[in-house]
C-alpha cells in the first residue's frame, strides 16, 4: 500500500512540474506579444519603413520560390515577426457583407450586393 501512495506521489509531482512549466511557457508567450504590441504601437502612425524599425518587429523575411499561376508569376513571401512569429492573414473576409435592398418608392427597390473583388 504505501508502494502505490508513493508511486501516486511521484506520478502526481510529475504533472505538477509538466503544468508549471506550460503555465511558464505561456506566460512568457503573453510577455513577450505584449511587447510586441508596444513597439507595433510606437510605429502605428508611420509614413516610412527605416531599418529601425525592421529591426524591432521583423525577425526575418523567407522569400519563396516563384510559380506561374494561370499565366500569372507569384511569389510568396513569409514574414517572421520578433516575439509573435508568423501572422497567417486570411485570403477571404470572415464577416460576409450583407445584401442591401431599400424600398425606394412603391414598387421600386434597389439592391446592393457586395463586389466579389471587395476587400
Amino acid at each position: 500500500m504505501s508502494a502505490k501512495y508513493e508511486g501516486e506521489q511521484k506520478e502526481l509531482r510529475a504533472k505538477i512540474k509538466a503544468l508549471q512549466e506550460d503555465i511558464d511557457r505561456t506566460t512568457s508567450k503573453a510577455a513577450t506579444a505584449d511587447i510586441f504590441i508596444a513597439a507595433v504601437r510606437r510605429y502605428t502612425r508611420a509614413r516610412k519603413l527605416t531599418p529601425r524599425m525592421l529591426d524591432e518587429l521583423v525577425q526575418r523575411i523567407e522569400v519563396h520560390q516563384a510559380e506561374k499561376i494561370d499565366g500569372v508569376w507569384v511569389q510568396r513571401l513569409t514574414i517572421h515577426y520578433n516575439c509573435v512569429g508568423v501572422i497567417a492573414i486570411p485570403d477571404e473576409l470572415t464577416i460576409p457583407m450583407p445584401d442591401i435592398t431599400m424600398n425606394t418608392r412603391k414598387g421600386v427597390y434597389v439592391s446592393y450586393q457586395p463586389d466579389s473583388r471587395a476587400g
